[in-house]
């Protein structure tokens, strides 16, 4: 099942199950655990990112050919920081470039988001 967050007509957030035709049924419950597939269409006008984070926790330099790359020394330890919530991009929105830097050179980052819908710790891959 893949599951859309949307926003519809009236401005409302919901999210529901695509279908392969194009239309998507509306979820009730929690979509992380007990979600279930109502027979109501939803009223898609625009596609929203997936979830709506509270944090953004990344993690920079954490394979040796990126940082060997970039010209950047190898860390001992995985660089951590954080992004702002600003910096979730719904899907087929135009991406907008700051005008006050001093370069106007984009580059790409191929991103992995992972959703654990239970509190846990040290697991296993």
């Amino acid at each position: 099942m893949k599951i859309i967050r949307y926003q519809d007509k009236k401005g409302n957030v919901g999210h529901a199950a695509f279908q392969a035709d194009g239309t998507a049924f509306t979820l009730a419950g929690n979509i992380f655990d007990s979600r279930k597939v109502t027979t109501d269409k939803a009223d898609v006008a625009k596609l929203l990112a997936p979830i709506e984070p509270t944090t953004i926790i990344c993690i920079g330099l954490n394979y040796r050919r990126h940082a060997q790359e970039t010209n950047a020394k190898i860390p001992q330890f995985p660089v951590v920081f954080f992004k702002g919530l600003n910096t979730v991009q719904h899907p087929g929105e135009p991406i907008q470039l700051p005008t006050h830097l001093k370069s106007d050179e984009v580059d790409y980052e191929c991103e992995l988001a992972v959703v654990i819908g239970k509190q846990c710790k040290n697991v296993r891959a």
